[in-house]
């Protein structure tokens, strides 16, 4: 069977979106060339480009034939300029150059080359290991960078001191394609001034030659049987937060009693840990941690290291999380920004990233083109029953972070 999206047959969403931004024409204009001329015509120029690619010249002459038709119709943006509408009518124009700062090796291998060659833009794509790094560069309107990819709960500090720019959501046709629990985060309301990248969750991995058990709670991370062989994240948020829904409470809890709480069950854990490390793919292929605290789609390397590792998501409850892609606040080329959201946001390129990092996208519409073994496999795509059990963990603004801080340094520190 056909797919209506397999290049047998014509995308004219997609083209009419790009015969738009090419020639700068509105939506009303559109509208108002339907009107007069009626969908065939109107639409001529669009179907025309997108069949005479590579064609003859009989082809190329029929396009330029329609395009003619329908101009007389649809007149340029530059032509409205001054004619007294009410409301401005024009698409912007892209830059011809982008700046880009990722995640390293959090991308398609092919995405930016595709991204560069459909729409002419020139890329500059730099790449980051952790956000103590990329944070200091982004400074507060992006050191130089139009795009980045903050951790969701970093956004609204980002906010709060004007390093992001709105985003114009009518440059951002794709964003249709997210999955329905991705339209309203709880750390950008209505995707205001960001849009998911990725997501995970986190859990708990394992060694099957060295635990033969089958482990389902994260209280596993507290068993003396283990003792110098359990790693936890390097990361305050995470540790606490799998601490407070072990014990059934809010992972964004504000309750300093119950900080303390939690706290008191990390004292009673620490002993027992070998180490506390962000780095779990060195951690836990290395022979010495037989179960930590991990990053749920780091699973894929450390069994590129260690094929008995498995994952689960404790039966409590876990963590997700995810990153963010963000136009910062300086952004010398806005409107290229907003098209490499957008082709972000298709179906098709999101599919590639995560067929590529093995990591899950928010993009519903990019399910069809997932490799059948990632949409199988729990560890980065739980059904929804331990989906709903997950909780997001959020920006709880200075004061509370304080509070979290002076626990984590007694903990860490003692």
């Amino acid at each position: 069977m056909t797919h209506p999206f397999d290049g047998s047959s014509l995308d004219l969403e997609k083209e009419l979106t790009r015969y738009m931004v090419e020639r700068r024409v509105s939506r009303r204009q559109l509208l108002e060339a339907i009107a007069k001329l009626g969908p065939a015509a109107a639409l001529a120029p669009v179907i025309a480009a997108c069949t005479s690619g590579g064609a003859g010249p009989e082809s190329q002459a029929a396009s330029a034939a329609a395009s003619a038709a329908a101009s007389a119709a649809v007149p340029s943006a530059e032509a409205s300029v001054g004619a007294g509408s009410a409301e401005p009518t024009a698409v912007p124009e892209p830059e011809k150059e982008l700046f880009v700062y990722n995640w390293t090796e959090y991308i398609g291998e092919d995405v930016i080359p595709k991204f560069q060659d459909k729409y002419g833009i020139k890329v500059t794509y730099d790449f980051f290991s952790n956000t103590d790094e990329a944070y200091a560069k982004l400074g507060k309107d992006g050191g130089g960078y139009d795009v980045s990819f903050p951790i969701s709960v970093d956004i609204p500090a980002f906010k709060e001191k004007g390093a992001l720019l709105k985003l114009d959501k009518s440059l951002l046709p794709n964003i249709v394609n997210l999955g329905k629990e991705w339209t309203n985060p709880g750390y950008d309301a209505n995707n205001e001034f960001s849009v998911p990248y990725m997501w995970w969750t986190t859990g708990v991995g394992y060694d099957t030659k060295r635990i033969t058990d089958t482990l389902t709670s994260s209280k596993a991370l507290w068993d003396p049987r283990w003792s110098k062989h359990i790693a936890m994240l390097d990361d305050w948020q995470e540790v606490f937060g799998l601490a407070l829904i072990q014990m059934g409470l809010d992972a964004n809890t504000t309750d300093t009693a119950e900080m303390d709480r939690a706290l008191a069950l990390l004292e009673q854990q620490k002993p027992l840990v070998r180490v506390y490390s962000t780095d779990t793919t060195t951690t836990m292929s290395s022979g010495d941690n037989w179960i930590g605290q991990i990053w749920g789609a780091d699973i894929y390397k450390i069994q590129e290291e260690n094929k008995n590792m498995v994952y689960y998501i404790p039966e409590e409850g876990g963590v997700r999380g995810s990153d963010t892609m963000a136009i910062f606040s300086g952004a010398k080329h806005p409107i290229a920004a907003h098209l490499f959201l957008n082709y972000m946001l298709d179906a098709q390129i999101s599919a590639d990233n995560t067929n590529y990092i093995y990591y899950m996208g928010p993009n519903a519409a990019a399910k069809q083109y997932i490799s059948p073994d990632i949409l199988n496999d729990p560890s980065v795509n739980p059904d929804q029953a331990i989906v709903d059990k997950l909780q997001e963990l959020l920006d709880l603004g200075p004061a509370v972070r304080e509070e979290y801080l002076k626990r984590w340094q007694t903990l860490r520190g003692g």
